[in-house]
């Protein structure tokens, strides 16, 4: 099992470490903009209007400029001096932070950052949902795998964006825990599965050859 055990434990990393931080650094800001851009609403008056136009900009460039950073530590202290009245708006910029810190492997400062946000009733649950994803990936063998499989079957529920992502998750706790058997069970789902992603896919498939097991065959 050992080059199996390699290759789980590659995947983890790169997924621990990897998914979702360009996402927030590339595309983020675009989230930012809307987010404040809508705060408004038809039901505002001109100069309230106005005035959201104007802190959506600031905050905006402010967010450009950050990850405009030389490197990993100087965004990560830019961000931290955006300031919002919006919540929505703080946990896009708190997670752009938390990837930064990730980056410099402050996995405790990050994770503190993400949970959060993920527990803020305030928040829309798709930024929650968010949080939580990316605070357990950066669990793996932080916490114990029980409660990593806690949190990625409440994100696996039917209609939740990360649910394949997060069985995917689950099926590779399963095999790290030689419980072989169902974590196969769980990526032949996946891969039956109707919103299958061409990247999911993909990692599926090479789990499952490094099982010994064709893909083709199901």
């Amino acid at each position: 099992m050992s080059d199996t055990d390699s290759f789980i434990e590659e995947v983890s990393e790169e997924v621990r470490r990897d998914r979702l931080y360009n996402f927030f650094r590339k595309y983020a800001w675009v989230g930012v903009l809307v987010v404040l851009a809508t705060v408004g609403g038809t039901a505002f008056l001109e100069y309230q209007k106005a005035t959201t136009k104007s802190q959506a900009e600031k905050v905006g460039s402010a967010v450009m400029k950050a990850l405009e950073g030389s490197d990993e530590k100087e965004r990560a202290g830019l961000l931290a001096n955006i300031e919002s009245s919006n919540p929505e708006v703080k946990s896009i910029v708190a997670m752009l932070k938390a990837a930064e810190e990730t980056a410099l492997q402050n996995y405790a400062a990050a994770s503190k950052s993400l949970k959060t946000i993920s527990e803020d009733s305030s928040v829309g649950q798709i930024y929650r949902d968010i949080a939580e994803f990316k605070f357990l990936l950066l669990s793996h063998d932080r916490i114990e795998d029980a409660l990593l499989l806690t949190g990625f079957e409440k994100l696996a529920t039917p209609g939740n964006p990360f649910r394949l992502l997060a069985e995917e998750q689950i099926a590779i706790i399963k095999l790290k825990n030689r419980e072989n058997d169902a974590a196969v069970e769980k990526l032949r789902s996946i891969l039956e599965d109707a919103e299958i992603t061409d990247t999911i896919r993909q990692r599926v498939t090479q789990l499952l050859i490094s099982l010994g097991i064709d893909p083709s065959s199901i």
